[in-house]
């Protein structure tokens, strides 16, 4: 009875989280698929042009992430994981809204550019979770977090696409606005408010910072923050790539077999989120990150071998299965690799590695797109290796106190 109600409680503030999340992701996917779309409404000149607009406030947003991720990071720790996890939903409906009112392409670069300074709902959200459950639920509280965003990431351009059908692109976007507002009054009823440390005496703060921010440079937090960057960087060159590829087997169906083939590697993603919750335990978690690494490198030499649509479309589910996989697994590392009270400051930091790859990937994949697609798979399953290989050698787990 009481393992059952204790259960219970633990449940329900991480099925809270994890709905803000899914809310959040489904929200953002109804729009960014149809952006370069909205930029031509607002007045991109052309295609090209509109691309160019993209690109710009995609960049706008990476940069604005790598300056404010550490930062919420730290003042999380210091206020509150659960306060900025609420703040990075509120502010992602209040940078929407501002895309509900452009009327000028660079009016959506300066929404996303705020949207990456103030919002950021996947850090907040996974160091929220590593402070709200017991250690040893870690793994499965994680999991269910990243399996809700995986999930609303999955069935949220279906939804816009249907709003948009209705409604138009302005009340798609519009309706998304609401998504990450209600979750957060959800998160705000029911997630118990996290503890935080005592602010120090102003005489030794200076020294206790220094100190508390060396107990993280440890090779495992190195180690867990280069998996976390690998993972986000090559998922966006494939998803990037994906299209070309598709395009080069059958350029008259290439749209629909992207379509399929997001659709179906989005499912794909749930699963392996939901597959891999009980393997991710801490003493398995070498094995499991290096494994998950050897075969993602054996599924990119597959990619770059394959014969035909069918072929590449499962090569693709795999990998995107491989990265759901292992995310949660970093995020459990990143975690185990902190104090609780320097968890914020540990996915900040993992929000800057995360920002960084937003930017590597899409101009890494442009550079292969210029060379070779086919030499791009084999040197990602090359840059696999390696990494499985370090994790190896260098990846000790253990409990920080």
């Amino acid at each position: 009875m009481r393992r059952s109600l204790t259960r219970r409680l633990d449940s329900g503030p991480v099925l809270a989280i994890a709905s803000g999340s899914f809310m959040a992701a489904c929200a953002m996917n109804f729009w960014f698929p149809f952006l370069p779309l909205y930029m031509r409404e607002l007045g991109a000149t052309s295609d090209a042009n509109a691309l160019f607009w993209v690109s710009i406030a995609m960049t706008g947003q990476g940069i604005a992430r790598l300056v404010a991720g550490p930062v919420w990071g730290v003042l999380s720790d210091r206020h509150g994981r659960k306060l900025m996890y609420i703040r990075a939903l509120f502010f992602a409906t209040v940078t929407t809204l501002i895309m509900v009112a452009a009327t000028e392409p660079w009016h959506i670069a300066l929404a996303l550019t705020c949207q990456g300074l103030f919002s950021g709902f996947i850090p907040a959200a996974v160091a929220l979770t590593s402070v709200t459950v017991p250690d040893s639920k870690l793994s499965k509280g994680l999991g269910t977090v990243t399996a809700a965003q995986y999930l609303g990431s999955t069935v949220g351009p279906s939804l816009g696409a249907v709003l948009a059908v209705g409604f138009g692109m302005w009340g798609a976007i519009l309706a998304s606005a609401l998504l990450p507002a209600l979750g957060a009054v959800l998160v705000w009823f029911i997630v118990p408010r996290d503890s935080v440390a005592p602010a120090p005496k102003a005489a030794t703060a200076a020294q206790e910072q220094q100190a508390s921010y060396r107990r993280l440079v440890t090779v495992q937090f190195a180690v867990a923050i280069l998996i976390c960057f690998v993972l986000y960087a090559t998922g966006s060159m494939v998803r990037l790539m994906a299209p070309l590829s598709l395009a080069g087997f059958d350029s008259d169906a290439a749209t629909g077999a992207v379509g399929v083939a997001f659709t179906i590697a989005g499912v794909a993603s749930v699963l392996g989120v939901v597959a891999v919750r009980r393997l991710s335990k801490p003493g398995w978690f070498r094995w499991l990150i290096a494994g998950g690494m050897a075969l993602s490198a054996f599924v990119h030499v597959l990619l770059a071998l394959s014969p035909d649509v069918a072929a590449y479309v499962v090569f693709f589910a795999l990998t995107a299965l491989l990265q759901a996989a292992l995310l949660p697994a970093s995020n459990t590392l990143i975690a185990m690799s902190a104090p609780r009270d320097q968890r914020g400051t540990a996915f900040g930091i993992a929000a800057g590695a995360q920002a960084i790859s937003f930017m590597a990937g899409p101009a890494a994949a442009a550079a292969f797109a210029a060379v070779s697609l086919t030499l791009g798979y084999l040197v990602l399953a090359g840059l696999f290796v390696v990494v499985a290989v370090f994790t190896l050698l260098a990846l000790r787990v253990d409990r920080a106190e």
